[in-house]
């Protein structure tokens, strides 16, 4: 490839906030804070029997507290501090926080008490005790008595015992005003599998790796937190926060379509939103949808008259893809008093009227430096005067190469043919015209036109005169045979026999050979192609991976594990690897613990890939850890329904959990849903026999 991707944005970038600041973290403790006063306003109840069953009569006598009178039991202390407790949440909601303060410091002091008299009887606190000291500590804003309270809350429960929700949250919550970001998203993923299905557990996780920028990972959390309020609480307060924060997600992570998706549901919810109103336009603008583009930049225009963004923007949409009408829209702009004296809408409005005089010098100097603005490139390209032919010429390189960079490939297509229409009439210029059709040709690929772009690249191999450029541009030829829509498997091999026959030891070539035969299945002579390429460049972690898969095709597990384990070693940071390996293993009933650690790390390194979920879940539910096999097939479910790639190995292998938990309607649920989708007959034979049985003794 030529060019490289850009994710920089043409026009000014309006700051979307970011979602998860500090104060976005500290409003998502807030959120979680109200359950707490009603947690503590059942305890008030239920206190003197949650801890321990309360002492006669005659023991009570014996064992008074030295800090109250005789015949006074230890439980009033505590039921005092929970008082002063729920008073001062209640001060605090109405906005006195001197009172607030007053009544925590009052909590703390009888709560202290009763630790005192339980050290008296060489007792430990009791959960509720150092869970609800805890809680005013961190109100207080001593952060280590928080701390050390909510740990030991925490760990009043043993295994199998999962710590509560409330005491998980509370540790969390005092992480994160610690500012130990990551030690608090482990704490909650840590308990996960024991609450897979609680919204502020995966709101948290979500937020906090948000904050981390740790995308894959917040996506993940988001993605099932969607999953759940679609499923189950479709009211859920999180609604609208999660819809946003998924669609600045997927932008970030180059998904524009899943961003668009999730900010037109989240502005059906908050229609005024101006900040995301214009970030969906940027990306149709990145998606070349230039109707739509326009359509919700004047969306902003008609709620806000006032609004100078989204003006000058359209004004450079108009430009790129309505020249008839952009003059119309300038002369608007003009009457609304938006076209300013100096800068990009200033000098396009001069460009639209005619003027030519010094304007190619002044948008020269904008480019220099604006570079990223198309707008003021096409412009520019297009005042050139044409007698000034190498100028020219190079405008019209650089505006290409940068519509590209921006996804517009209609705009890039066009200012390479203008090149090449120039490069035919000037002398001296034959030898870039290979380079720019095949130039052309990406752009024809990238839209969706494999038999446009292998025109275009036939076209440049007629015309090239140098041997080397004549195999390389072979060498994309055979690449675009292989296209999905094209399948020339044959044509693309015999492009890859000849340019072996001239450069016998070119790594690539082999290594595209192997790629062809194992498009046909014949996984021998893929093996020999690939084996080739490893020879000649033993370190290129690609030629072995795809050489394990060849070795796993033919069924010799010894040499795919050696070929996966170099592959390791030679990018300790490729995901891939590490799954198929750890997945491999897993089938098998091998290395249990290895298997584990390798799909681990592939999950680590790649949270949001579905496969990668599937295979975790798949060696926790063969070592019979059964509520981590749920959690993470079910997110690799959430992932791949998101991604609209639903995995019949991914329903099959739920189903399979179910089973052995003895939950024959989810069994038999998965299975159905895996059935229509399995495409192997062997495979859903299996099914079938799976799901007949279900069905059988569940009709019994």
């Amino acid at each position: 490839m030529y060019f490289k991707f850009s994710r920089k944005i043409w026009f000014k970038e309006v700051p979307v906030p970011e979602l998860c600041r500090n104060t976005r973290m500290f409003q998502a403790i807030n959120d979680i804070r109200p359950y707490f006063i009603r947690f503590l306003s059942i305890l008030l109840l239920v206190s003197g029997t949650l801890y321990g069953a309360p002492p006669t009569e005659e023991a009570k006598e014996t064992k008074t507290c030295s800090l109250l009178e005789k015949g006074v039991p230890e439980d009033y202390l505590l039921s005092r501090g929970f008082q002063e407790q729920v008073d001062a949440f209640q001060s605090a909601a109405r906005r006195k926080p001197e009172e607030a303060k007053k009544q925590h410091e009052a909590a703390v002091g009888f709560f202290e008490k009763f630790h005192n008299c339980r050290k008296e009887e060489n007792l430990e606190p009791t959960y509720l005790s150092a869970y609800s000291i805890a809680a005013s500590y961190l109100e207080l804003g001593d952060l280590s008595l928080a701390m050390n309270w909510s740990e030991t809350a925490y760990k009043k429960f043993q295994t199998p015992n999962p710590p509560s929700r409330e005491s998980i949250l509370l540790k969390t919550r005092v992480e994160i005003r610690k500012g130990e970001l990551e030690i608090a998203s482990d704490t909650l993923e840590k308990d996960l599998k024991d609450y897979p299905y609680d919204s502020d557990f995966l709101y948290l996780l979500g937020n906090l790796n948000f904050e981390l920028k740790r995308w894959t990972k917040s996506a993940l959390y988001y993605t099932s937190l969607w999953d759940l309020i679609q499923k189950r609480d479709t009211n859920s307060k999180y609604k609208s926060t999660v819809l946003k924060s998924l669609g600045e997600l997927n932008y970030k992570l180059d998904n524009p379509k899943r961003a668009l998706f999730y900010y037109l549901a989240y502005l059906d919810l908050a229609r005024n939103d101006t900040e995301v109103i214009f970030r969906v336009a940027q990306i149709n603008y990145l998606l070349g949808d230039f109707s739509n583009t326009k359509k919700y930049l004047n969306w902003i225009r008609e709620s806000n008259p006032r609004e100078i963004d989204a003006s000058h923007m359209l004004g450079e949409i108009y430009l790129l893809d309505s020249r008839v009408m952009a003059p119309g829209y300038f002369v608007a702009l003009a009457k609304e008093k938006k076209i300013p004296k100096e800068g990009l809408i200033s000098l396009l409005d001069r460009f639209l009227k005619g003027e030519k005089q010094g304007l190619a010098t002044e948008l020269s100097s904008f480019i220099e430096k604006n570079p990223g603005r198309l707008a003021a490139r096409v412009a520019y390209q297009e005042s050139v005067p044409s007698s000034e032919k190498e100028r020219l010429y190079k405008a019209m390189l650089s505006t290409a190469a940068l519509a590209f960079q921006y996804r517009q490939y209609v705009v890039s297509e066009n200012a390479f043919n203008s090149a090449i229409r120039f490069a035919e009439k000037e002398e001296g210029l034959e030898g870039d015209l290979p380079g720019l059709f095949e130039r052309v040709s990406h752009c024809e690929e990238a839209m969706g036109y494999p038999n446009s772009a292998i025109l275009s690249v036939k076209k440049a191999i007629l015309i090239t005169k140098s041997e080397e450029e004549k195999n390389n541009l072979k060498y994309r030829l055979a690449y675009l045979l292989l296209n999905p829509g094209i399948k020339k498997y044959d044509a693309s091999l015999a492009i890859g026999k000849s340019l072996l026959e001239k450069e016998p030891k070119n790594p690539a070539y082999h290594y595209l050979q192997g790629l062809v035969y194992f498009q046909k299945e014949d996984y021998k002579q893929s093996l020999a192609n690939f084996s080739k390429a490893v020879e000649l460049e033993p370190q290129n972690n690609n030629y072995l991976f795809y050489r394990a898969t060849v070795f796993d095709k033919l069924k010799n597990f010894p040499k795919t594990e050696a070929d996966l384990l170099a592959s390791i070693q030679t990018n300790p940071e490729n995901p891939n690897a590490y799954n198929y390996l750890g997945y491999l293993y897993a089938e098998r009933g091998i290395k249990k613990e290895e298997a584990l650690s390798y799909l681990k790390k592939a999950v680590d390194l790649e949270p949001d890939n579905a496969a990668y979920q599937d295979s975790l879940g798949w060696i926790y539910f063969k070592t019979n850890q059964w509520k981590e096999a749920l959690l993470h097939l079910h997110f690799a479910e959430q992932i791949s329904v998101d991604r609209d790639a639903e995995d019949p190995v991914i329903f099959d292998h739920l189903g399979d959990v179910y089973l052995a938990k003895k939950d024959l309607v989810k069994a038999g649920f998965y299975w159905q849903r895996a059935l229509p989708l399995t495409k192997d007959d062997t495979e859903s034979s299996k099914i079938k026999t799976k799901l007949t049985t279900v069905q059988k003794e569940l009709a019994e």
